[in-house]
């Protein structure tokens, strides 16, 4: 009987130490890369948009070449989201579980925050006034209205979201391509829409600036635009682009398969 109790308590050790083991791969340090990350993110996109040459080809370049790095290095931990609008429509596309992306958003919030604050010490104060402490602004030179920059957040987000469910988690069309792939789509996307919006795509990127700098104008368009996108990106993969085994509702037909439905017809 000693003995035997003996064994049950390694197994027991044996089993908690699982346990924990488990509950640091699959949560913790996911919610450590999100955290990390995004304060990374953002970070150097602010500190390179708000250089004395700061300008749109540099702050698209430092936001794009950075994010590229990350998801090279941490993608595979927590599929480095770094934005909420990536982790909603991940999440629709059932790619992850509810509690972890509130988590996620909320790490994502945080270190937008703490990154815009980290900008603000090491920018030069005129420089950190003229780009308006990095945050997104419509361009009232060029006469933006609210109504033409949420249109232009709503379809750069739904770009660059549907890029990432179908290049860097689809089954079929994952490619390990998938960091240069995202990274030139926000570069693109910012190259495009900076001028008229400062192109956020990212809440967690504009509320950090907006907060330090308090730079408030039509702050509503950087969350319902881009949140937008990401739900329309999420439902569009679910329903549409995703391959059968990931797609809603299943097919119900065995014999049906997408190499039939796809295939050339000679």
């Amino acid at each position: 009987m000693h003995r035997v109790r003996i064994f049950e308590n390694i197994r027991g050790s044996r089993d908690a130490q699982h346990k924990r083991e488990s509950l640091f791969i699959t949560i913790i340090r996911p919610i450590i890369v999100e955290l990390v990350g995004t304060f990374l993110l953002v970070t150097f996109g602010l500190w390179g948009a708000c250089s004395t040459s700061g300008n749109i080809i540099q702050g698209a370049f430092c936001f794009g070449c950075t994010l590229m790095v990350l998801l090279a290095s941490f993608g595979h931990i927590s599929g480095t989201h770094l934005n909420p609008c990536v982790t909603l429509g991940v999440f629709i596309a059932g790619e992850v579980r509810y509690y972890l992306a509130i988590i996620y958003v909320i790490m994502q919030i945080i270190a937008g925050i703490g990154a815009a604050g980290l900008v603000r010490l090491l920018v030069s104060r005129d420089s950190y006034t003229q780009c308006h402490g990095g945050a997104t602004l419509l361009n009232k030179t060029d006469m933006i209205e609210w109504w033409q920059g949420l249109i232009i957040e709503f379809f750069i987000t739904f770009l660059f979201v549907t890029v990432i469910l179908l290049v860097a988690l689809d089954t079929k069309s994952k490619t390990g391509l998938a960091p240069l792939l995202i990274g030139f789509t926000l570069v693109g996307n910012i190259l495009t829409a900076g001028s008229y919006t400062g192109a956020s795509l990212n809440p967690a990127r504009s509320l950090g600036p907006a907060i330090v700098a308090n730079q408030w104008t039509d702050h509503w368009i950087y969350w319902i635009g881009p949140l937008l996108g990401g739900t329309i990106a999420g439902i569009a993969y679910r329903f549409i682009w995703a391959h059968q085994d990931r797609r809603w509702p299943k097919p119900k037909s065995k014999k049906l398969n997408e190499a039939s439905v796809t295939a050339p017809i000679l």
